[in-house]
């Protein structure tokens, strides 16, 4: 018999993880292995404790991104799923692109919920013919989007620029970030306001991909 796979269950309200893991408790092939808060690099933690092969992360805005981004890349194999998303295919593609392999609609049902978990827990996923289409023409773009990625590669990060993309590709917020170094949050925020220009990016999960596939995070850990 093949072993359960284990699931980790993410959100800051204990009682929102309380029920998704009741949901999932009577699932076959299953198992709840953790659930953590979402905040203060928790979620990296927990991975590195509980081991899972699926992670459920709320779809918290550009954090969440921002996580998938770190988890797909750091935690090779593990397969992610946001929960409570809207479906448009401008917000899934987002989350695609960053590592998600599923989602589940705000309006999904917990039937609709436990399907997609068994799906991505065997490796598949489950996506409407209207987001389908969407990453087909999205593909079609990527090609010249990475053209402009590698004209940005000539441009270096200072180190604390480093230091404080690798606390944002832990899923710390600016206050968090600001706390753990020990300086005024505008003062994060003028950082992130200046790597992002630099970069000629929009968001900070971008750069994040960008000190990544440069190898910036790897060289710092």
């Amino acid at each position: 018999m093949q072993p359960k796979a284990r699931v980790l269950i993410v959100d800051d309200n204990r009682v929102v993880r309380d029920a998704l893991a009741d949901a999932l408790s009577a699932e076959e092939g299953l198992r709840v292995a953790a659930t953590c808060a979402f905040g203060n690099g928790a979620p990296v933690e927990a991975i590195e404790r509980a081991s899972p092969d699926v992670i459920v992360l709320p779809a918290a805005g550009e954090r969440a991104i921002e996580l998938t981004h770190t988890i797909t890349r750091r935690f090779a194999g593990l397969r992610v799923v946001l929960f409570g998303m809207k479906e448009h295919p401008e917000t899934v593609t987002e989350a695609i692109e960053a590592g998600a392999v599923g989602y589940v609609a705000d309006d999904a049902s917990t039937e609709d919920f436990r399907e997609t978990i068994r799906l991505v827990a065997r490796g598949e996923t489950r996506l409407t013919p209207r987001i389908a289409a969407t990453l087909v023409v999205r593909l079609a773009t990527l090609a010249s989007a990475r053209r402009a990625d590698e004209r940005a590669r000539n441009i270096k990060l200072t180190p604390r620029e480093i230091e404080i993309l690798a606390l944002v590709a832990d899923g710390l917020t600016n206050k968090e970030i600001a706390t753990q170094l020990h300086v005024e949050e505008q003062t994060v925020k003028n950082h992130i306001h200046n790597i992002l220009e630099r970069l000629s990016l929009r968001r900070r999960h971008q750069a994040v991909q960008y000190a990544w596939e440069t190898g910036m995070l790897r060289k710092r850990a």
